[in-house]
């Protein structure tokens, strides 16, 4: 049983503690021989030190006896550093802080009690922090720099991929984070001794890991990168150098976390990106087996890869863009050039789309579907879509698909494909062609009731709507608003009295506005119809007019679609055909021959629409294969060399005339057009866009001019926001200048009376 009172006095308390316990660690570290393995003595030795420091003065004397035993064994153990001529530095440097560790780690279990009642009240600091600032006076500042320098060679070594030396690394990288540590706190843990930070406040400062990165480490991984990326530019193809680059990016990121504060992180991906990608990513670019080298190859992995690298620094994404630019126009132009896949608007607009899908592809597949390469996309799209031509085909492709392009072909796929027709649209620089060509052809198939499905067409509307307004499609919105109505009026007319079928002729008529659709005027021009026919007009238009009694009808005759049933023939046939087909057939069934002239006299019809609809009866490939004008529904005396029919030719029914289909068609093909009709319609298509574009123009001035009332308004101010308001089509300043003159020649606007170049607005 120990005496309560045998240590009160200092020298006998320290004798004590250096027989129980000091001399006997001393000996071990020194020595490797522990000579006192009794488990009581390190309890002597603690009574001792908590009996003693109740006593007067004697805390600080026990806190300097404290310091003074670990003072001394740095000392040594510096000295025996130095010995050795610091030939083998970091295993020596480690080896040392570990015993003066350990040495610590029992001091302050068995003066912990000086922490208590003594050192962290009166003197604000703790037996722990007062040890590792001895340590770090009398050791660690006499060898700093030469351990810096040390360590960093062997970063140097790990970065060259030998990793012998990680270890050293870590445990060297490990004593300086200590080191700066505010509240220092040591502990076992896994028997082993550790540091930590006992505090709440957050990270300590990182003094000597500032110093020490900030003067050693940072130039050397500047050198490191540096060489490393000059050297492997010159030596390496693209892909080699991406390849490198991304490996010991990686490698790096493990380094990083192992020996360095996350807080130094930054700035070494800074310096590593700066000299492994930013120096180098022009020759990159035009390397032979560069960037456009790996667009042209279609080469997927090395352009992940590239922009996996690349995306590290920001500025060198632009040198990808830049070429994916490029490709894609290039690619696009490729397309265009192909004269025979640009005239055929199924085939040109599909690899347009199948262009677009596949750029989609490679940005989600190599570039992480980053919006900037998306925005190329459009960008480049945009470019070589410049042409009208673009503009025209894709309201071709769109009439395509609604007449017989979407036939057998499910709601999803129907739905991709108008939104490739949407994403194409907003690509065309002139929207305005796109829209009097869309409309044209949407008036002429549901006229003609070739359209697959309404509700197709509907769905487009909306789409296209969404994207350009309601004034946009405000034609092919009204085209499907009369159908709907229409059909109303159909169905109530077969409920009327003669049940929609006067004279024993199912009549189904299409009434539509004037202003909504595209009808040419030769098809109003009126025919001679016979009186079964014409009274079977006559009560439609009487139920019509009964139910609309404010609108005016107009007939189309020259739209007409007949079911003819032939009764005469050598077989029973049915023919679709049109009107003057049948008034042609009518007048020979009770003439026997006549000349085309006198049919079109007859039928008050131009000569070539008989001359066109007399090729149905003969030449329609539905009944007459080898197009010999012997096999037709009529029979002439043509003209075999010519193969055209003239106004004399004479024509006469073939009622020999056999076809192995019951149902057949006579509808003659559209006339084909001579180089200077096609060139007199572009003329005139043009006139038709140019007085377009004017009325949008006018109408957008006037309502910038009008939002302006009481203000003058400078000439360029209108022109730039004119152009930024209108997006269907490219608005010139020239252009813009004309319609300016007209408003003023209508007294929309005038010029301002004190400065000419100004326009006012007159309310």
């Amino acid at each position: 049983m120990l005496s309560k009172t045998k240590f009160k006095n200092f020298e006998a308390a320290k004798e004590e503690i250096e027989n129980e316990m000091i001399n006997n660690i001393l000996d071990y570290l020194k020595n490797g021989v522990l000579q006192n393995k009794n488990p009581k003595s390190y309890l002597n030795a603690y009574y001792a030190v908590n009996e003693c420091a109740n006593e007067g003065d004697n805390p600080r004397r026990l806190l300097e006896y404290h310091n003074k035993t670990i003072e001394i064994y740095i000392q040594y153990c510096y000295n025996e550093l130095k010995d050795k001529n610091y030939q083998n530095l970091i295993n020596d440097f480690i080896y040392y802080t570990d015993h003066i560790t350990l040495l610590i780690y029992w001091m302050n279990i068995i003066f912990g009690y000086l922490d208590r009642i003594f050192t962290v009240s009166t003197i604000k600091t703790t037996l722990a922090k007062s040890a590792l600032n001895l340590y770090e006076k009398n050791f660690f500042e006499k060898i700093e720099m030469d351990v810096f320098l040390e360590v960093d060679k062997l970063i140097k070594e790990d970065r060259g991929r030998n990793l012998e030396f990680r270890q050293k690394i870590r445990a060297v990288m490990e004593i300086i984070r200590c080191l700066d540590l505010e509240a220092p706190k040591i502990l076992k843990e896994n028997n082993k001794i550790i540091w930590i930070d006992n505090t709440s406040n957050g990270e300590a400062e990182t003094k000597i890991q500032d110093f020490w990165f900030e003067n050693f480490f940072k130039n050397e991984t500047k050198k490191f990168a540096e060489d490393k990326g000059n050297k492997e530019i010159q030596d390496m193809s693209a892909p080699e150098y991406v390849s490198s680059q991304l490996k010991y990016l990686d490698e790096e990121n493990g380094r990083k976390k192992e020996f360095i504060h996350k807080k130094f992180h930054e700035s070494i991906n800074e310096i590593n990106y700066k000299y492994l990608i930013g120096d180098h990513m022009k020759e990159l670019a035009t390397k032979e087996t560069g960037i456009k080298n790996m667009f042209d190859t279609k080469n997927h992995k090395e352009l992940k890869n590239l922009y996996k690298l690349f995306k590290l620094y920001t500025p060198s994404l632009n040198e990808i863009t830049n070429e994916f630019k490029i490709y894609i126009k290039k690619r696009g132009n490729t397309i265009y050039a192909d004269k025979d896949l640009s005239k055929d608007p199924t085939k040109f607009i599909p690899k347009i789309i199948e262009l677009k899908n596949e750029m989609n592809k490679l940005v989600s597949e190599c570039f992480e579907n980053n919006i900037n390469f998306n925005n190329v996309i459009d960008e480049a799209f945009r470019s070589f879509m410049e042409k009208d031509i673009y503009s025209k085909q894709l309201a071709n492709y769109v009439d395509h698909c609604m007449r017989s392009g979407f036939r057998g072909k499910s709601n999803e796929v129907i739905e991709n494909i108008l939104n490739d027709i949407i994403y194409l649209f907003k690509c065309l620089k002139s929207k305005v062609v796109f829209q009097a060509e869309a409309d044209k052809k949407m008036s002429d198939r549901l006229i003609k009731k070739q359209s697959l499905s309404q509700t197709t067409e509907s769905l487009f509307v909306k789409k296209l709507m969404q994207e350009s307004g309601l004034s946009f499609v405000s034609k092919m919105q009204e085209m499907i608003k009369d159908l709907e109505k229409n059909k109303n009026d159909s169905d109530n007319y077969k409920l009327s009295g003669k049940k929609g079928a006067p004279n024993g002729i199912k009549l189904d008529v299409i009434v539509v506005s004037q202003s909504a659709w595209e009808i040419s005027k030769k098809v109003t021009e009126k025919l001679e119809i016979p009186e079964f026919l014409s009274s079977c007009l006559d009560d439609f238009e009487q139920f019509y007019l009964t139910r609309h009694p404010t609108q005016k009808l107009i007939w189309c005759l020259g739209l007409s679609r007949l079911d003819i049933e032939y009764l005469y023939l050598k077989q029973k046939n049915v023919s679709t055909s049109t009107l003057p087909q049948l008034l042609a057939l009518l007048l020979l069934e009770k003439n026997g021959k006549l000349t085309i002239g006198k049919i079109a006299e007859l039928c008050a019809c131009p000569v070539d629409t008989i001359i066109n609809d007399i090729n149905g009866l003969v030449f329609n490939t539905s009944f007459n294969q080898k197009a010999s004008p012997d096999n037709g529904i009529i029979n002439s005396n043509f003209n075999h060399k010519t193969k055209e029919f003239k106004e004399t030719d004479e024509i006469w029914i073939n009622k020999n005339f056999s076809c192995a289909n019951f149902k057949i068609s006579t509808i003659p093909l559209p006339k084909k057009k001579t180089a200077s009709q096609k060139k007199a319609e572009e003329i005139e298509e043009a006139k038709i866009i140019k007085r377009y574009q004017d009325n949008i123009l006018q109408a957008t001035l006037t309502r910038i001019m009008k939002s302006r009332i009481g203000q003058s308004t400078t000439h360029v101010w209108l022109v730039n926001t004119a152009t930024e308001q209108i997006d269907i089509f490219e608005a010139q300043p020239t252009q813009i200048k004309e319609n300016i003159e007209r408003l003023i020649e209508k007294n929309v606007i005038k010029r301002n009376e004190r400065n000419r170049n100004c326009y006012d607005y007159i309310a």
